[in-house]
């Protein structure tokens, strides 16, 4: 049976995409980092296997990501661990820096390098983005930048394990109540789908993105925001009513 690894797999989004590819028949090995308890629940329920790693650490990525290829044959990853840090740009510091883009962007390269390269033709990668790669941000430049860099870096990944008939991809969310946004979070009023979207709806996306259905598809980022990328502010209240 095909057998996916979920690096960021207990809660939000990540929990979704698991349960989701456990209930379309996928065998499971999902990470997690502080989770436990939500890791320990997935694998009661959906026969996952879990593990724990810090993919803030270079080097634990690289032994975990060697250990992982060598104990199972992968013929798919999802890359859904990140770091949300929404600090004001005067008191971002380095570390805030550093460690996102290591979450974000080097450990899902690291991954890719290491179990991309000893996947079968056929294989797929689907990495999770976010729409905030194309605005600029007011805080969480980090994350926003981060983002960006992984889009691009699935578009180098395609073309190097292309020829292998490995496929890499992105799913791009837009706003979506995945537990880590404050609840007066809600773009609804500027979306045209309506509320924001639900984790199940990106579990979607990368399950069609992972399956055999997509199998032309390679470099791409698939936007799931319920339109709103295409609106404009401005636009949209010239067509309100006025009192």
């Amino acid at each position: 049976m095909a057998r996916s690894w979920l690096p960021g797999g207990a809660r939000g989004i990540g929990r979704a995409i698991a349960e989701h590819l456990a209930e379309s028949g996928w065998n499971v090995v999902a990470t997690y980092l502080t989770g436990r308890n939500e890791a320990e629940e997935l694998a009661r329920t959906h026969d996952a296997q879990i593990r724990q790693v810090d993919l803030s650490d270079p080097s634990e990525t690289v032994g975990f990501a060697r250990q992982i290829s060598e104990e199972f044959s992968l013929t798919a990853l999802a890359n859904n661990a990140r770091i949300l840090e929404r600090d004001p740009f005067d008191s971002m510091t380095l570390e805030t820096w550093d460690r996102t883009l290591e979450v974000n962007v080097t450990a899902p390269l690291i991954l890719a390098q290491s179990i991309g390269l000893r996947m079968s033709e056929g294989g797929s990668i689907v990495n999770v983005a976010s729409s905030d790669a194309f605005v600029g941000s007011y805080r969480g430049i980090a994350y926003s930048a981060s983002k960006a860099a992984l889009i691009s870096v699935t578009r180098s990944l395609a073309n190097v394990l292309g020829p292998r008939g490995v496929r890499v991809n992105a799913a791009t969310p837009g706003w979506i109540d995945s537990g880590i946004l404050p609840e007066s979070y809600e773009a609804a009023s500027a979306t045209p789908l309506g509320p924001n979207g639900k984790p199940a709806d990106i579990a979607a996306v990368v399950g069609f993105l992972l399956s055999p259905e997509a199998g032309f598809i390679t470099g791409a980022s698939i936007v799931a925001d319920g339109g709103y990328s295409g609106v404009d502010y401005y636009m949209k209240k010239e067509d309100q009513p006025s009192d």
